[in-house]
């Protein structure tokens, strides 16, 4: 005897739970969108353009103290919150610290830059690119260092420093004609430390003679 339609099994249902199953496992395993950060110099090195697109509800605008803690950046100028929906955002801001809803946003402003040093911090981890146009550039041991994760490459107009999931940047950034001033400079002082030992040892050998 055939089974009556309500006692078949329904595998067009069956079907489509296991296809709802999987598209929820797969949304739920792919990896949300990182927080990103794109940092420039100006050409006359003045001043740092940045854009941000994140998620979240908090954003860090500081800078370090004179005892290495974190205060209020200063010179902010052009600050612009948009929603993911092209809304602007006004936040609150809290000692350097703005917050607002936690969404999607993008955020664009400018920083002043003083002695060639740059130093951001994040409430959240970023990818963090920083553009150098030429003549600037960084990485030198003595000139210009960068913070831990950074990754340098030349090219033939700029130089990019680039981070992975960080927290903080910073770095400091010089004129790349400062290098053969500071090796001649180094040369030179080679040269007059070498007259001055030779003088020295001179002077020695001629007291021993006597």
């Amino acid at each position: 005897m055939r089974s009556t339609n309500r006692n078949r099994p329904d595998y067009r249902s069956t079907a489509l739970c296991a296809v709802s199953l999987a598209l929820a496992v797969l949304l739920l395993a792919a990896p949300a969108a990182a927080n990103t950060a794109d940092f420039t110099v100006a050409e006359n090195g003045s001043v740092l353009y940045a854009e941000a697109q994140f998620f979240g509800s908090s954003y860090l605008l500081v800078s370090p103290g004179i005892l290495g803690e974190d205060v209020e950046a200063e010179g902010v100028a052009d600050l612009l919150l948009k929603a993911e929906d092209g809304t602007v955002v006004e936040p609150k801001n809290s000692k350097g610290t703005l917050t607002f809803p936690e969404g999607n946003y993008t955020l664009t402003y400018s920083l002043p830059i003083s002695g060639g040093f740059i130093y951001v911090k994040f409430s959240d981890e970023y990818d963090v690119t920083v553009t150098l146009p030429a003549p600037y550039t960084t990485g030198h041991l003595i000139l210009g260092t960068v913070s831990s994760g950074g990754v340098i490459t030349k090219e033939e107009d700029k130089t990019v420093v680039t981070y992975n999931q960080t927290k903080a940047v910073s770095l400091t950034f010089y004129e790349d004609n400062r290098e053969p001033i500071l090796y001649a400079f180094l040369a030179g002082w080679l040269v007059v430390l070498a007259l001055v030992y030779l003088r020295y040892r001179k002077i020695k050998k001629n007291r021993l003679k006597i």
